[in-house]
């Protein structure tokens, strides 16, 4: 209890110290009556200290970013403390609307999602995707913190798409606000090969066709600042997917949760709901002061590690489609693979000048996990409260850094033989516009 007393004084004198140096900092700064901060794409020019400062104006209906960054986790299992990450993403949605395409692309890992209204279909798109993650190495899970070697394995998965769609702007009007619908038939592959660790007992799966039906829909209402981050407005999404593999066994080993069922699992159904609002703070008029609060929700049949929800620390964005994803503060990447989990969080942001904010956030997370209880292991729902803090910063470049210190009091972590609740994770990101 005392540790746990202390991690909560030092996250909260960290929100102290930060919060008040950067607005000490910034006092001697005269801002005007009625500010408005800078909005994504629009050309901003002011002065900076007694210096003229200048935001061009940003084409948003076409970017192409690389996005770098590094994870490190102090209480992580070992090889996972420093997590690098990185990808190439790319939007085209021109103004004619006939055309929209969102790809994020890191060789190993790809999702690309084109939307194309040829004029015999038109009001209706065609929808073409492609969603692959093939890493060529084992990768276990977790239990109280620790690594499952003996149950470790090299899977990778393929799915192509095709299917229907229809979107329709929506106020404020910018290019990114639309109400959109699609569903879509996906084929795709899932193999498997033993890693090094793999127990001598352990049954892998056999390699199959999956095919899924998914049904997304999206609503996004948001006006973002300078650095493409909620301002005001809404966002919304569902997504319902529901699976079946061709070929399908009993599979697994003695650990995690035992022998599979393959009749079982060959069918699989999974929903996820996700909602955003930014609004201003209550009692403040002031444009630089905003709140974010947000939730995330997940419940699936029949799912087993391959179809089950994957959640973990990931980096986070902005745009539609990266708020659509779930987000556990001071997890590892796909720490979790849940069956059901509800997330909701809390920021309150501060703009310490046009291209700089401060970031506090607060989460709470229930989702079930395994845990070692008795010498056996089951799922067992758990709460993972959490707290973090971020500047976000436009770079020199044309780019932007975030760095970003969490602390997850529910997450577990081995510290020598015991498993012992808390750990924190800091991160640092960089992105550049091209």
């Amino acid at each position: 209890m005392w540790c746990l007393l202390r991690k909560i004084c030092w996250c909260s004198a960290l929100f102290g110290v930060l919060t008040g140096a950067l607005t000490g900092f910034l006092t001697g700064t005269v801002w005007a009556e009625e500010y408005r901060t800078p909005r994504a794409g629009e050309e901003y020019v002011t002065e900076l200290f007694g210096t003229p400062a200048r935001a061009p104006e940003r084409n948003r209906r076409s970017v192409t970013a690389l996005n770098l960054g590094v994870q490190w986790l102090p209480q992580a299992p070992k090889d996972y403390e420093v997590l690098p990450f990185g990808a190439l993403y790319l939007w085209r949605n021109p103004e004619d609307g006939h055309s929209r395409l969102r790809a994020v692309l890191a060789g190993l890992y790809n999702e690309l999602r084109y939307d194309v209204r040829p004029t015999w279909l038109a009001p209706t798109d065609l929808i073409l995707t492609l969603d692959n993650l093939t890493v060529p190495t084992a990768r276990q899970e977790f239990i109280d913190g620790a690594r499952i070697d003996e149950e470790e394995l090299e899977w990778h998965r393929v799915h192509l798409g095709i299917g229907l769609g229809w979107r329709t702007p929506l106020a404020p009007g910018h290019q990114d606000n639309v109400l959109e619908a699609a569903l879509s038939y996906q084929p795709g592959l899932l193999w498997f090969r033993r890693g090094s660790d793999t127990a001598a007992d352990f049954r892998p799966p056999r390699d199959t066709y999956e095919g899924r039906v998914h049904l997304r829909l999206r609503a996004d209402a948001l006006e973002r600042n300078l650095l493409e981050l909620p301002h005001g407005g809404w966002a919304a999404g569902f997504d319902g997917w529901y699976g079946h593999r061709a070929r399908w066994r009993d599979w697994g080993g003695d650990t995690l949760g035992g022998r599979q069922g393959g009749a079982g699992q060959r069918t699989w159904a999974a929903a996820r709901v996700h909602a955003l609002a930014a609004l201003p703070v209550p009692g403040l008029a002031d444009d630089r002061h905003r709140l974010v609060a947000s939730f995330y929700g997940g419940l699936g049949t029949d799912l087993d590690r391959f179809s089950a929800f994957r959640l973990g620390g990931e980096p986070a964005g902005g745009e539609t489609e990266a708020l659509a994803r779930p987000n556990v503060l001071g997890a590892l990447f796909d720490e979790f693979y849940s069956r059901g989990y509800a997330i909701a969080n809390l920021e309150y942001r501060r703009e310490l000048l046009f291209f700089c904010f401060l970031h506090l956030r607060g989460q709470w997370a229930v989702l079930d996990r395994f845990r070692l209880r008795g010498g056996a292991v089951s799922r067992q729902t758990d709460s993972l409260p959490a707290l973090a803090v971020a500047l976000t910063s436009g770079a020199p470049w044309n780019s932007q850094i975030e760095l970003g210190y969490s602390y997850n009091f529910g997450l577990l972590r081995r510290r020598g033989e015991n498993a012992e609740f808390g750990a924190s994770a800091l991160s640092l990101s960089w992105s550049k516009e091209f």
